[in-house]
């Protein structure tokens, strides 16, 4: 529950559960995470943002941890908002509501993707699926067909972060402080 002097949009915002995902592509295959959970899955690699963590360290760690692999993080691809209310029908009505965020990755060099030591529970395996065989497999979410033409348009955003920015002269904004 939101405090009284947090503003609304901040009290919107904390259901959301962000989750940065990392699409690499190499000799025109994807690199996927495999689950074996009520049949065979995939994901990017990927998970939740941890509490003072960014984007970008969160998508390194969840890469090294679900993938064994260090990377660079480039441009955002991609963002996928799951909304319980409005869904595809592929997930329960109790599923949280998700921000995929979707940065276009690239492995440093030496870096060969494996199932780690300790994988998470029911994750079976790390693939280079070949991108003209995307459409044989089951991937969540469904953004096989957004994923293919990302690697056609490369179309993308930069992310922008505050920590990289010119500070802004205080003395004039003084209204900063208020």
């Amino acid at each position: 529950m939101c405090k009284p002097k947090t503003t609304e949009l901040r009290c919107l915002l904390s259901h959301i559960r962000v989750r940065p995902t990392a699409l690499i592509i190499k000799n025109n295959s994807i690199l996927l995470v495999e689950y074996c959970e009520n049949g065979t899955h995939y994901n990017l690699p990927g998970g939740g943002a941890e509490p003072g963590e960014t984007l970008i360290e969160s998508i390194k760690r969840e890469a090294y941890e679900e993938a064994c692999i260090e990377i660079e993080v480039g441009p955002v691809a991609l963002i996928y908002e799951f909304a319980p209310h409005k869904q595809s029908g592929d997930y329960g009505s109790n599923a949280q509501h998700g921000l995929n965020i979707i940065f276009e990755c690239t492995i440093k060099e030496g870096a060969i993707p494996r199932l780690p030591d300790k994988p998470d529970p029911h994750q079976t395996a790390v693939k280079w699926v070949d991108l003209n065989e995307l459409d044989s497999i089951i991937l969540f979410p469904n953004i096989k067909d957004e994923i293919k033409e990302y690697v056609k348009t490369k179309r993308n955003i930069d992310i922008i972060e505050d920590y990289k920015l010119k500070p802004v002269l205080e003395e004039n904004y003084m209204w900063l402080n208020l």
